[in-house]
């Protein structure tokens, strides 16, 4: 997260101060990246859904379409999109109806660079925040999400398990599936259940009187040959020479 970034959409009518305001933008803090510059609200609108910017910077008098209704589409349409409307009319109307489409801030031309760096710390602080969450949301989901797949492992061990189709309960890839099942348990899904039926046949094998085949067909492997060069690469001898080693 050090290095993420924001793209910010600028819009004002202006050239010149629509130029200086983005250099203020990534003066005041690199990570801010001015992704677009537009001079009218229809641009602005189209910009907008092309790069989908955490941050819109809009001046309220512009062609075409003012701020206020950008900011209206925006509120409507992209609530994620943190808003800063620019004015150079201190008219309190302008606030209220800024206020209403839940606009992040509100700043007077020409705009102080103090408060423009207090307002992208205040922004920067949400978005990270934001993340963050989202990022413990997803761990505690993918968590959940395993917990659940290794059940289903235990219980079905002994049947053919098909990974792709559990993944696609979910929505996942099997590939995806892998890779979060190994985030949380440091191996993968088809290793987790070999080395559980490896561990319910070792039972078997002291507690039972059952043969090696049986055992490795109540245990899920494909066939007593496939079992046993499982169970020698886990344990370092055959199924045979590992119930003879008992006491």
């Amino acid at each position: 997260m050090k290095n993420k970034t924001f793209r910010v959409v600028v819009a004002e009518d202006e050239k010149l101060i629509a130029s200086n305001i983005a250099q203020n933008i990534t003066a005041c803090d690199p990570a801010f990246e001015i992704v677009s510059i537009c001079y009218d609200g229809h641009t602005a609108l189209e910009m907008i859904e092309k790069f989908n910017p955490h941050i819109l910077f809009t001046d309220i008098k512009m062609p075409l379409l003012d701020g206020l209704a950008v900011v209206e589409h925006v509120h409507k349409n992209d609530p994620h999109i943190r808003c800063v409307i620019i004015s150079g009319y201190n008219d309190f109307e302008y606030a209220q109806t800024a206020i209403k489409y839940k606009a992040f801030d509100y700043l007077l031309k020409p705009i102080n660079v103090n408060e423009l760096a207090r307002t992208l710390r205040k922004i920067k602080d949400e978005l990270l925040s934001e993340q963050s969450q989202l990022n413990s949301e997803r761990e505690k989901s993918t968590g959940n999400i395993v917990a659940s797949i290794i059940q289903y492992l235990k219980t079905n061990f002994e049947h053919d398990i098909n990974f792709t189709q559990i993944a696609a309960e979910y929505n996942f890839s099997a590939s995806y599936l892998t890779k979060i099942f190994k985030e949380h348990t440091g191996t993968s899904p088809i290793k987790y259940v070999n080395e559980y039926r490896l561990k319910i046949a070792k039972t078997m094998l002291i507690d039972t009187n059952l043969s090696v085949k049986e055992i490795a067909e109540k245990t899920g492997f494909v066939d007593q040959f496939y079992f046993s060069k499982c169970f020698k690469n886990n344990c370092g001898m055959t199924p045979s020479q590992y119930r003879d080693s008992l006491p």
